[in-house]
């Protein structure tokens, strides 16, 4: 993994940990306990105090936050004129209604989502910084940013609640096969520890038994901000996809596993030889660098004019540009489901061209599965053939199971999914002498 990304997710855990440190040398580290202040420099006796208060200990935290969409969350709700709505400060200031925010006026250091949003309230941390019994709580769960990020205004944590994401340590967990290096795609404490101790820091990587986080918000986006993509991710949005759904260095011979970000770049398949297949097409060019790659039809998004629980925002985050339990529950959004399609088609080309697209390529992924099924009559058994032909029936095999575990029938890459089976078609019409 890239050292750069990996100090990026570590990095409150880094200095939460110096923080301490100088908190327990004291003013001779330049960490002293510091007297929780309204903003304007007068005590106060909230168990809040700020992000400012933070700082000094946390400057680099500090910095990276200022540059965050949280940082100004009460500048939001003032731009549209409902800065004092109660039901919505709660989640666009620290400690409305208990024991902190009270007004812009009264209370401005409690402005905006603050470290104290996420990591509790810390004023007596911040005065006894030294005593680790004090130390702020650290929870990287999808469960905290769902405290906020949900309901039908934006329900960012429901929609993921229904995502594959959401269930990919479950899911590894009753898979027989599943090792602990698996996780590195499927569990977020598991990756991040790995990457945490590949920048020197000690710690405890979880095992497939003892991870409790499944592919969650902090895996992609960076909670304290400091990274240049937008919405906190972690790195440029193909980049960061490509990193879990990807077939690696598979070769003839393996089982190529979720290789969509090959399968959109146009490259993975073989050739009848074993020559590699390089067929792109006009959706490769969405894997290009800074632009919205996979999320422009796997995190589109649309807002209602009255959100409610019948009729919610959509922010994308099941990941599923067809997905049914969102235009089940909003009805008018089945329309929108060709978002991301609509720079080069209307949405009624789009549908057609899927839908004939994938019945297509499904049938002809049915046709090619019996070749390779022990059970079937129409198996080729490769022990009954030359080690020329058996080379060419894994190439077929390869290429089959690549345009079926893309998962897409086509949609990532009509061009190579459909030469990938006329490859395989070839090399088994030749072997059985149809």
């Amino acid at each position: 993994m890239n050292a750069r990304n990996s100090v990026a997710r570590s990095g409150f855990a880094l200095a939460t940990a110096l923080g301490f440190a100088c908190g327990s040398l004291g003013f001779i580290a330049g960490c002293p306990s510091v007297p929780p202040t309204t903003g304007g420099g007068e005590p106060t006796a909230s168990k809040f105090v700020g992000a400012d208060t933070c700082m000094p200990c946390h400057s680099g935290m500090h910095t990276d936050w200022l540059a965050t969409g949280h940082a100004t969350a009460l500048d939001t709700l003032e731009a549209i004129g409902q800065g004092e709505n109660a039901a919505c400060l709660g989640c666009h200031t620290v400690g409305f209604n208990d024991d902190g925010f009270i007004s812009r006026a009264e209370t401005p250091a409690l402005a905006g989502v603050q470290c104290e949003n996420c990591h509790g309230a810390s004023a007596e941390h911040a005065t006894n910084p030294g005593d680790l019994a004090l130390r702020p709580s650290v929870d990287m769960s999808a469960t905290l940013c769902g405290s906020c990020h949900t309901d039908a205004h934006h329900p960012t944590f429901e929609e993921w609640q229904l995502s594959k994401h959401a269930m990919a340590l479950e899911g590894l967990r009753s898979n027989p096969f599943a090792q602990d290096t698996c996780m590195m795609c499927h569990s977020q404490d598991y990756r991040h520890a790995v990457e945490d101790q590949e920048v020197g820091e000690d710690v405890e990587v979880p095992t497939l038994a003892t991870a409790q986080l499944s592919i969650e918000c902090a895996t992609c986006h960076a909670p304290h901000g400091g990274v240049a993509q937008d919405h906190q991710l972690r790195q440029p949005i193909a980049n960061l996809c490509g990193e879990c759904h990807t077939q690696e260095e598979a070769m003839l011979g393996d089982s190529p596993h979720h290789p969509q970000i090959e399968m959109l770049t146009g490259i993975g398949a073989f050739q009848a030889d074993g020559s590699g297949l390089v067929q792109t097409h006009a959706h490769s060019a969405l894997a290009a660098a800074g632009g919205e790659a996979c999320a422009q039809c796997h995190v589109v998004r649309h807002e209602v004019e009255d959100p409610n629980e019948g009729n919610p925002n959509v922010t994308g985050h099941t990941f599923n540009p067809f997905d049914s339990d969102i235009t089940t529950i909003s009805p008018e959004h089945q329309t929108d489901q060709y978002t991301g399609c609509r720079d080069c088609h209307t949405d009624s080309v789009a549908d057609a061209l899927r839908s004939s697209l994938q019945a297509d390529l499904s049938a002809r992924l049915d046709a090619l599965a019996p070749t390779f099924d022990a059970e079937s009559a129409t198996f080729i058994d490769p022990e009954s053939l030359s080690t020329a032909d058996q080379a060419r029936l894994a190439t077929a095999k390869f290429n089959f199971e690549f345009v079926r575990a893309d998962g897409s029938l086509g949609v990532h890459n009509p061009a190579l999914a459909q030469g990938a089976l006329d490859v395989a078609e070839q090399i088994i019409n030749d072997l059985t002498g149809q």
